[in-house]
């Protein structure tokens, strides 16, 4: 099941996108709840208190609070990187103040189908390739974990502690161990330390700053390695 919502003041575009979505993903077969918000307060108020949506498609004009400060308010002030964010707008100039929220994708108003459905066949490849989790056992049960929501593991006197941007959770077990069930944006930093490379807002030679604001020390023996990991991505991210 995807979560997908709408923020747009203008309601017969929320309508009309909405229409869209539904209509598309039925014909593949995909399961989603849809869901229109007509205020980017609203839609903040609903999101800090811990309900989520796996996509926004969001108007950048919106009143009072635009789309932008929306995107702002979902990366920086909850720390969320996970969900993907599409802006929509009648204006083609925002493209470099959208750079620091990193959006999916930006679509041009009046929306048309095809372009709608390119973004969602584009969500629907990152999630899939993202849909990764670990499994570790608390007592006689066995848990999953969606590594997507991992900002990075630390071990400590036997016990694994995940950090995710709203808990943490410990189990006993072995980092070596759970190295090998992550995907490859997954990276050992230190004896102690695996972190998501997603969740990374600073490199430095010695240390890393997580989303979360966590400065964790990188080994020596893991710093040519970590620092040829973290530019190769943001290469990649650049389109370099």
């Amino acid at each position: 099941m995807y979560r997908i919502g709408i923020c747009d003041d203008e309601i017969h575009i929320s309508t009309e996108l909405e229409t869209m979505l539904q209509k598309i993903m039925k014909k593949w077969n995909a399961e989603c709840e849809i869901e229109p918000w007509y205020s980017g307060e609203k839609l903040c108020q609903y999101l800090e208190m811990g309900n989520y949506f796996d996509l926004i498609f969001l108007d950048i004009e919106l009143i009072h609070m635009n789309g932008l400060d929306v995107g702002r308010f979902i990366r920086n002030t909850l720390n969320d990187i996970k969900t993907n964010i599409v802006y929509i707008s009648y204006n083609q100039s925002y493209a470099m103040q959208l750079f620091k929220v990193q959006p999916l994708d930006f679509l041009v108003k009046p929306l048309t189908y095809d372009s709608v459905e390119e973004v969602l066949r584009n969500f629907m490849k990152i999630v899939q390739k993202k849909k990764c989790f670990i499994e570790y056992k608390v007592g006689s049960n066995y848990i999953k974990q969606p590594a997507d929501d991992i900002i990075y593991l630390r071990s400590d006197n036997k016990k694994i502690y995940i950090v995710m941007t709203r808990e943490e959770k410990d189990f006993y077990g072995k980092l070596k161990n759970i190295l090998v069930q992550l995907p490859s944006h997954f990276l050992q930093i230190h004896q102690s330390f695996i972190i998501n490379q997603d969740y990374v807002a600073e490199y430095r030679y010695e240390e890393v700053t997580m989303q979360n604001g966590e400065r964790l020390n990188i080994s020596r023996s893991y710093r040519n390695t970590v620092k040829e990991a973290l530019i190769s991505k943001r290469k990649k991210e650049d389109g370099c």
